[in-house]
């Protein structure tokens, strides 16, 4: 797959007043920067694959902290109440994070991300997010194999990452993926 020119560092570094609250708080989180609306997005592979697709013209970064963020375990039990333990996330907890993110990176052709932000992609005027996720979506049940690697789902991303971006496409966003 072609790789873009530019890496992780290149994404610009926004900085609002309070980066705590756009890391935690429950979706969806809005950042607004420079007259254009930024979504944060989940913090997983697939979703970083949209974000490097999107590239630094279109997406930024913002400073996060583990311990801003909360792990809850549910303990289930079959003949008692369920249980909820919560406490702080750990380096370790986000250890696991930031290596599932750069395993599938990785299968994707991607370089590992830089660890500690929370990213946002943007969102144009008069364009629904809900657009682009449902033109992957209906790109991703195309694809020829069962269960894809996420080299095959990052081609299917690609270019409907690119769509979303592309104002000739916006028209034809209202009709469904190509």
């Amino acid at each position: 797959m072609h790789q873009p020119p530019y890496t992780w560092p290149d994404f610009p570094l926004a900085a609002p007043p309070d980066p705590r609250a756009l890391a935690i708080a429950p979706a969806p989180v809005t950042l607004h920067r420079s007259g254009r609306r930024y979504e944060r997005i989940g913090d997983s592979g697939w979703h970083m694959v949209v974000c490097w697709y999107a590239g630094p013209d279109h997406a930024v970064r913002v400073r996060d902290q583990p311990d801003w963020h909360t792990v809850r375990t549910r303990f289930a039990a079959p003949d008692a109440a369920d249980r909820t333990h919560a406490e702080p996330r750990t380096t370790d907890d986000q250890d696991i994070i930031e290596e599932a993110v750069n395993s599938y990176l990785a299968e994707a052709g991607i370089p590992p991300r830089p660890r500690g932000f929370t990213w946002f992609i943007e969102v144009p005027a008069h364009r629904p997010l809900t657009a682009l996720w449902q033109d992957i979506s209906q790109r991703e049940r195309r694809l020829p194999t069962r269960a894809p690697g996420a080299d095959e789902i990052a081609a299917a991303i690609a270019p409907a990452v690119t769509r979303f971006y592309d104002p000739d496409t916006y028209a034809a966003l209202d009709s469904g993926p190509l």
